[in-house]
């Protein structure tokens, strides 16, 4: 799929945009690190670093390097397989004398050599034990303040901070279709606000949006107002008679307190976007470390090949010797070499590689390490400890004192054949694979398998290497989840199936023995396994003595105990009943013991049919759709009743009467919900009755001395609907009435059981409109009748002159309950005062198309009596001149009159012609007997709807208005709701006064210190981009090319963006310096950051 990106210039320059405060990372820190433990350094290793993920997701770190950056450089890479929890820590030390004890910064760098984090210099003269660590987990500000010097906490919290996030409460955007216009074309001005806001003094009325466009000798101002999806939307017609120029237009757009800004060009002609690329070299080794006899692979790239020009390089070991150099020439732009380490008195360290091409160059580094063997015969690992089925197993391993050619594999599925059951480990042949191991020159060894994807191939499986030198094993382990899967490091562990059980379930228990030992005979010993009470008691059984027939009288009282054989990887379980004879309710103690080894866990036994508060009773679901079953349950008291009477009432007052049996204590019963709606039975008086299917039902649960009643609902939405049992509950249709509507009132009730025999009176509920104002005085009262489903609702007027502007009550009566719910009324009328009488207009918005439909409505600005409004429309002719909301004359064209409403208002539609020669400014002139007043509208070109390119959805972090000259921008990765964000556009501005703009300027560096924009000779981009043919410049920072657009000093708005040139690569994770050079004047930085979602 294309992705398009439009990159907009969009400025926000109202309030505060709130983003979350980064105290606290998304990648993993360098928690804390202490470079001078107390004890020799040398002699020791002492020395040790602590990581921290505060992220929420697993990490692989895998590869990744720890470096000494100063006087030392010694670097250690983390073995394969090291994973770092989310919010967990791990320490690690390398070597003798791994840091300097003054000056030192430590970087973390990724397995592609990307720094991900790193320390401010550090110092540490005290032999003691004090380590430098961060204030907080994961605090990072980029700031040495970050750090403390205090007592270590390896492996453990420094503190915790909470992180806020703080939001404004009202966003603007703007935008225009294009960013640049020809003559005679027309912008269309777009946006959209987060909220609508209501100004409520001197008088209560909806915010305008304004829309102030200035350019050269040009400066105009639209007031609008939003649709009901809070977008909005204008055009400005771009023509030179209009006094449009060329040149450059600023668009600013005020809402709220909240401002953003874009910007267009306009002229006569449109210059086609080209990006000038520059020629960039690169180059990188195969790896980034080597063993003395390996053989380096370097390669280098160049965009541009020259004719007869090679690629100088050289590499020199840490001391500063040059080992190799020569001259390679381009293959299609490449550059490629082999370069042999030699195990001769090698130089354990960091090499260099310097390559020059032309009048371009390029560095890489690499380290020479010592290979270091572990004083056993054979080495065996695996990739990782834990697979899922179907997964494939890579075994690596060397000889570390003898060679020899071949080596036998044997990988066995350690399944217990004796155990019969799935739940056990056992019942099923294993799995097994004998085979020859080839042994590479330099001792190492490697093999691969897969794991069948069957669930009877779930276990462990031992690898065994062996021969005459020696043998060696691993276990691994495959398991459902991978990834929840924690290897025990305990000699012996052992665990159930649940932390809790019902009387009468079976508990299954297992077990690993890390070492099992098993003799010459391969006779394996087992594991004991005992359960006893809380409080240490052991838990006693009766059993059968010998030449018995029963235990009545003549059992023996033995502990309970169970044994337990582990197979050949020590993995080991065992099954029991929990019976009621044996077990009771409470917590019990379960303990295992292998040769010496005990370990023990603690389970709970709980009574399911104890009861305390009588019955237990329950449904599937509280809310139904039509056709559903209705599935209820429950446990009853030990009564010695086997059987139960059920009754279930209708929303319409009928029942149905059933019943089931109890079986131990417990009992189901099942009933259909109607499969469709009742037809409406409505009459016409003032007791007509509503019958229906949907509402609520009662299911009443009797036995002979107790009943119990639950309620479910069956509805037409079960999905998004709801069961409410307030016994009466009551609200209005909407928050915000103006005077002269309906309040329309709503409620709910759960009906008294009256009885179905007699007469039945139905209750009625009580509706009363109150001032919310001390003495809260009574307005409008009405009692209404409840449909079966309890549902009512009731109308009332609300006049403009008796309800004034401000809050009131509604309070529902019934059956000696009430509830309350407040709305609040807005009244445009004033009475009383001095304002001068007038005529309010206004159209429902003030663009239209061809064959749209307008809306005009108007009012008096005081109650006053009208007999009509005479409203007529006509087409403006060009040259004529306008009069806005001013009456020039009399009506022109046709003339239509309206009566107006009870509070004085009208509403009028006027449908446009679907026609070309409808397009132009149109004038509405209403006439309300004591003003004459006109309002223009605009009939502009329907737009051709062009399907969009999918895109992946974006987010923006903007951060608005700082006054600081230094400002650190960091683009890193995201993490929302379980999608991967990624930094893509970074975009800036700069405001100063006019008068100061050519001394306040912007310097945009990278973290390793590459000036990307400013006015010094160094600086990559140090005048506008915006030439003939181009807006961008390339350039390559960091091994990066970007495309960098500025618009250059000595502005007004001085703004940049920075994104990658390829339209699939990000911005790294990195922090940006901007630098805003200025002495005491002041200036307003913004910058965003445009985020591409990826699921």
């Amino acid at each position: 799929m294309k992705n398009i990106l439009v990159l907009f210039s969009i400025l926000l320059l109202g309030g505060l945009v709130g983003t979350a405060s980064a105290q606290s990372t998304n990648h993993v820190v360098i928690n804390e690190i202490d470079i001078n433990p107390p004890g020799d350094d040398s002699k020791s290793v002492l020395e040790w670093i602590e990581l921290y993920n505060p992220t929420s997701s697993k990490i692989d770190i895998s590869g990744w390097q720890i470096a000494s950056t100063t006087a030392l450089k010694k670097t250690m890479t983390i073995s394969s397989g090291t994973f770092i929890e989310p919010g967990k820590y791990l320490t690690f030390s390398y070597q003798s004398l791994w840091f300097a004890d003054s000056n030192e910064l430590v970087e973390l760098r990724d397995k592609n050599g990307v720094v991900i984090d790193k320390t401010p210099l550090l110092s540490d003269p005290k032999n003691d034990l004090t380590s430098w660590q961060r204030i907080y987990d994961g605090y990072d500000l980029d700031n040495s303040n970050d750090w403390k010097f205090t007592i270590p906490t390896a492996g453990s919290s420094n503190g915790k901070v909470t992180t806020t996030e703080t939001k404004t409460d009202v966003t603007v955007t703007v935008s225009t279709n294009k960013e640049s216009y020809l003559f005679g074309e027309t912008a269309s001005i777009t946006g959209k606000i987060s909220k609508q806001v209501f100004i409520t003094a001197p008088y209560f009325h909806a915010d305008e949006i304004s829309v102030k466009i200035t350019g050269p000798k040009y400066d105009k101002t639209i007031s609008l107002y939003p649709d009901l999806n809070l977008n909005y939307k204008t055009s400005l017609n771009l023509q030179q008679v209009l006094g449009i120029s060329k040149g450059v237009y600023l668009v600013s757009v005020t809402y709220g307190g909240a401002t953003s800004q874009t910007s267009f060009t306009v002229g006569n002609e449109i210059v086609p976007d080209i990006i000038a690329k520059n020629n960039t070299l690169s180059i990188a080794t195969d790896k980034s470390q080597y063993y003395p006899g390996d053989t380096l692979s370097l390669t280098g790239i160049t965009t541009e090949a020259i004719p007869f020009e090679g690629l100088k390089f050289n590499i020199k070991d840490p001391s500063g010797k040059i080992i190799s150099l020569g001259s390679l020439y381009p293959t299609n732009g490449k550059f490629s070499t082999n370069v042999y380490i030699t195990p001769v008195n090698p130089a354990f360290g960091t090499y260099q590689i310097t390559a020059e091409y032309y009048d371009k160059s390029s560095i890489a580094f690499f380290e020479v390490v010592k290979d270091i063997k572990e004083a056993k015969a054979i080495s065996i690992w695996t990739d990782k400890d834990a697979y899922a089925l179907g997964e494939t197993v890579t075994i690596t391993g060397r000889l570390n004192t003898v060679w020899v050619q071949f080596m036998n594999l044997e990988i066995l599925q350690t399944k217990n054949a004796a155990l019969a059951t799935a739940a056990l480990g056992g019942g099923n042949s294993g799995f097994k694979i004998l085979d020859t191991l080839k042994v590479s020159g330099d001792g190492t060894f490697s093999y691969s398998f897969k794991i069948p994807d069957s669930d009877v191939r779930l276990g462990d499986y031992k690898i065994s290497v062996s021969q005459s030198l020696g043998s060696a094993s691993k276990t691994i382990h495959a398991v459902a989840n991978p990834d929840d899967f924690i290897v025990s490091s305990n000699p012996i562990s052992i665990s159930t199936d649940k932390l809790i059980y019902n009387l009468g379930e079976t508990m299954t228990i297992t077990g690993y023995i890390k070492n099992p030992v098993t003799s010459s005979t391969y006779q394996t010993a087992s594991v004991a396994i005992s359960i006893s009470h809380e409080d240490g008691r052991p838990l006693e059984i009766v059993a059968q003595m010998p030449h018995t027939k029963t235990r009545l009288n003549n059992g023996l009282v033995v502990a309970y105990e169970l044994t337990a054989t582990p197979d050949p990887s020590g993995r080991f379980s065992v099954q029991t009943k929990i019976l009621q004879n044996a077990f009771a309710d409470g917590n019990y103690k379960i303990k295992a013991e292998y040769r010496g080894l005990t370990t023990s866990t603690s389970v709970g036994i709980v009574d399911p049919l104890k009861l305390e508060n009588g019955a237990l009773i329950s449904l599937n679901k509280q809310v139904y759709g039509l056709g559903e079953t209705v599935v209820l349950t429950g446990i009853l008291p030990p009564t010695g009743d086997n059987s139960i009477k059920i009754s279930l009432t209708k929303p319409d007052g009928s029942i149905v009467n059933s019943g089931a049996t109890v079986d131990n204590q417990q009992f189901s019963w099942s009933w259909v919900t109607p499969i469709s709606e009742k037809p409406l039975t409505i009459k016409t008086d003032d007791r007509s009755v509503t019958t229906s299917n949907y509402g609520i039902y009662k299911i009443r649960v009797s036995i002979a001395s107790a009943g119990t009643d639950v309620f479910f609902k069956v509805s037409s939405d079960p999905a998004n609907d709801s069961l409410t049992l307030v016994p009466l509950y009551v609200t209005t249709e909407k928050s915000l009435y103006k005077a002269g509507e309906k309040l329309k009132v709503i409620g709910n009730i759960i009906k008294r059981d009256q009885g179905s025999e007699g007469l039945v009176v139905p209750d009625r509920v009580t509706i009363r409109v109150l001032d919310n104002k001390t003495p809260f005085k009574q307005i409008s009262e009405a009692s209404v009748y409840p449909d079966q489903g309890g549902n009512f609702q009731s109308s009332f007027e609300l006049p403009v002159t008796v309800f004034s502007e401000g809050e009131y009550k509604i309070k529902a009566l019934y059956s000696g309950k009430q509830s309350e719910s407040i709305f609040t009324i807005a009244n445009d009328f004033s009475f009383g005062s001095t304002d001068k009488l007038s005529l309010l207009l206004a159209t429902d918005k003030s663009d239209y198309y061809p064959g749209d439909t307008v809306t005009i409505s108007g009012k008096p600005n005081k109650l006053i009596y009208l007999e009509k409004f005479d409203v007529s429309v006509i087409q403006k002719k060009e040259g004529e001149i306008t009069c806005g909301t001013f009456y020039c004359g009399k009506h022109v064209g046709p003339v239509t009159t309206i009566r107006p409403s009870s509070s004085g208002s009208f509403s009028h539609q006027i449908t446009i012609s679907d026609t070309p020669s409808s397009i132009g400014s149109y004038e509405i002139t209403v006439d309300a007997g004591f003003e004459t007043k006109s309002i223009m509208f605009n009939v502009i070109e329907k737009p051709v709807i062009v399907e969009p390119v999918k895109v992946p959805s974006t987010l923006i972090d903007k951060v608005n208005r700082i006054s600081e000259d230094k400002i650190s921008i960091i683009t890193n990765e995201k993490t929302i709701d379980d999608a991967q964000a990624f930094p893509r556009v970074l975009s800036g501005s700069l405001l100063s006064s006019k008068t100061d703009q050519s001394d306040v300027n912007l310097r945009i560096t990278s973290e390793s210190g590459i000036c990307i924009i400013g006015q010094e000779v160094d600086c990559l981009v140090q005048d506008s981009t915006r030439k003939p043919g181009q807006i961008y410049d390339v350039v390559s920072v960091d091994g990066v090319e970007l495309n960098v657009r500025y618009s250059g000093p000595d502005v007004y708005l001085e703004k940049f963006d920075i994104l990658p040139v390829s339209s699939d690569v990000f911005l790294p994770n990195t922090n940006w310096n901007v630098d805003v050079v200025k002495e005491d004047q002041t200036s307003r930085f913004y910058y965003k950051i445009n985020y591409k979602m990826v699921e």
